[in-house]
């Protein structure tokens, strides 16, 4: 059930019911607002029966209160005074303006506690092919306006050939240096492979 506070008062809650004094103290107290008036008018009277004859939603917002009651009052201690559903709380506060209607509304609105929201999971298939995310990822590159022409390519294979640039480099490097290198490295490969290259 909402805890409310409405023009910095609180309103008290009993069996899943709110108390129409202090709305009434809320709404600043005025005779011609005191609820006795309210829950006399024709107008309340009949709201009150079809509560009452369960054939509404206010059982449903307020499970905790005993079904079929729309209003309850107390008589003598600390909760003495009239307690209605949820429903009659909106009907009293249209009673009084529609300005503390508004406060009622806004108030019950702040006072309902935040559902957590599931995280919405969103994953590929486990089993996607390497051409199926390519092809996927050129579809999204289309959507997006990229006329372009674009490679994808994973993290692994970038770091792959970079490590190949990197031994070219190097390799570059060690023939500008030592250009009897070259011959080195052939006659290295000749030995390991048991193969001579150029010859029949």
């Amino acid at each position: 059930m909402a805890h409310l506070t409405i023009s910095s008062k609180d309103i008290r809650t009993l069996d899943g019911m709110y108390s129409l004094n202090d709305l009434h103290k809320a709404a600043g107290g005025q005779n011609k607002h005191r609820p006795s008036l309210f829950i006399r008018t024709e107008q309340t009277q009949d709201l009150i029966q079809e509560i009452e004859q369960g054939t509404d939603m206010c059982f449903e917002l307020n499970q905790d209160r005993d079904i079929g009651l729309a209003k309850k009052s107390v008589h003598g201690g600390a909760n003495r005074g009239t307690y209605v559903c949820k429903e009659l709380v909106y009907a009293y506060a249209m009673w009084i303006s529609p300005k503390f209607n508004l406060q009622v509304i806004r108030a019950f609105d702040q006072a309902q506690p935040e559902q957590p929201q599931e995280p919405i999971q969103q994953s590929l298939p486990a089993t996607i092919q390497d051409d199926e995310k390519l092809k996927l990822i050129n579809d999204v590159a289309k959507s997006l306006g990229i006329t372009e022409s674009i490679a994808v390519v994973s993290a692994t294979d970038i770091m792959a050939m970079i490590q190949t640039i990197r031994n070219y480099q190097q390799q570059l490097a060690r023939i500008q240096t030592n250009p009897a290198w070259v011959d080195q490295t052939i006659e290295r490969v000749k030995n390991a492979t048991g193969r001579h290259f150029g010859e029949g």
